[in-house]
């Protein structure tokens, strides 16, 4: 009998039952425990969204750009995916999603060797977060990297991959600049970089106090010399941002300089962005100008463009090389040369009575004459009217092609008649 009873108190240990407020009994003890365990591993086992991987990784290296592997691309994300599309120069996009964050860049993981030292040579901090399989389990590690040496970093979360941090050793030097404008401002960071989707165009960038400048296209022999280091930042700089190298134009002096050469005073003058799409130039920066009675609006060269908004201009200077042949102004001519070593005998200026059109013609002499060219009405009215442009000038304008054409084919007899 004694057996008996300790046989039922142990069966009651097992499977105890308990009253809930309706007063419905419940399962407790080891089906409840079994219970809350698969609860708590399901909540432990579900992948965090990568807004959240972000968040996390983030409050750990505040100093660095994340960069998450998915897949077959490396993505950044929020305030990161900002500066890497503008040091990287690629696209900022909003995602769909609120877990993927609100700011997405991203590239081609096979890009990761060239983007890399891009964003080091920018001075920017960079960890990758590789895209691991992880176990249950498994805490995240934080692999810094310095120059050439690695160090286990300590801190330890959630299982979204390795952070591994890169600093380049330009990092080190970042606050000595490579070159001091005439302005003050400082070059630092100024390379040269190979085009992932060309790999024979090669393109100059720099940033000028801490601001990344747009790269620019090298020309093949500047590339060259670059390889060779044969040509100095200086020079590059020169080259491809000339307008960062001039002397900035003071507001005073900007403000007072807006009298013409021969006199006249601009009375009103701006740069605009074409917004008509339905004209070829929609989505150009354009020049507005008026003087006198003449209202002038034309499309801005790259150069007189960056010139403007670099302030390493003035009003009149803009004004005289945009529109200097429309107001008939001598400066706007002293451009226009004959090529060298052309011997022009007489350059004739004559109306054809058919169509009323001024031609200008130039006798080349034993080379012969060159076709007759229309004259423009501006152009026209400078040299009959306003005598600010000579027959050399206007020859220069619109027969030198025809010139050097004439030189060339003598050239080409005489070479003939060498190997004869």
């Amino acid at each position: 009998m004694a057996g008996k009873k300790k046989q039922e108190e142990v069966k009651q240990q097992e499977t105890p039952r308990k009253e809930n407020a309706s007063g419905k009994k419940t399962a407790t003890g080891k089906k409840a425990d079994k219970a809350a365990t698969n609860e708590k591993e399901s909540q432990q086992g579900k992948a965090p969204s990568l807004a959240d991987q972000y968040k996390s990784l983030k409050e750990k290296n505040p100093d660095a750009v994340l960069l998450f592997r998915k897949g077959d691309f490396y993505q950044a994300v929020n305030e990161d995916a900002k500066k890497t599309s503008e040091v990287l120069g690629i696209t900022l996009t909003r995602p769909n999603e609120k877990a993927k964050g609100e700011y997405l860049a991203m590239f081609p993981h096979q890009a990761l060797d060239t983007y890399l030292p891009k964003l080091i040579r920018a001075g920017v901090r960079v960890a990758i977060v590789d895209d691991l399989s992880l176990d249950k389990g498994t805490k995240a590690s934080a692999e810094v990297k310095k120059g050439d040496s690695t160090q286990e970093g300590t801190k330890r979360e959630q299982p979204v991959g390795q952070a591994k941090a890169v600093t380049g050793k330009e990092q080190k030097t970042s606050s000595e600049p490579q070159l001091v404008t005439v302005n003050g401002e400082k070059v630092t960071s100024a390379h040269a970089f190979q085009s992932n989707r060309n790999p024979d165009t090669w393109y100059f960038t720099a940033r000028l106090d801490g601001k990344q400048l747009r790269p620019m296209a090298m020309h093949a022999a500047d590339m060259d010399a670059y390889r060779k280091r044969e040509i100095s930042i200086e020079q590059l700089m020169k080259t491809y941002y000339p307008s960062k190298m001039e002397r900035k134009v003071s507001k005073e002096e900007y403000a007072a300089d807006n009298k013409l050469s021969d006199g006249r005073v601009i009375e009103k003058m701006n740069v605009y962005k074409e917004t008509d799409q339905s004209k070829p130039d929609a989505g150009r920066y354009k020049l507005y100008a008026v003087v006198g009675e003449q209202k002038m609006s034309q499309t801005l060269s790259f150069a007189d463009l960056n010139a403007y908004f670099d302030r390493t201009t003035t009003p009149a200077k803009l004004v005289e090389r945009t529109f200097g042949e429309k107001l008939h102004l001598a400066s706007a001519y002293e451009k226009y040369k004959l090529p060298e070593g052309a011997k022009v005998e007489d350059i004739r200026i004559a109306k054809d009575r058919k169509t009323n059109q001024w031609n200008i013609s130039a006798d080349m002499g034993q080379l012969g004459v060159t076709p007759k060219k229309p004259l423009q009405f501006d152009d026209g009215f400078s040299y009959f009217t306003a005598k600010t442009a000579t027959r050399e000038q206007l020859a220069a304008k619109y027969l030198s092609r025809e010139i050097k054409g004439l030189m060339a084919g003598k050239q080409q007899e005489q070479g003939i008649g060498l190997k004869m």
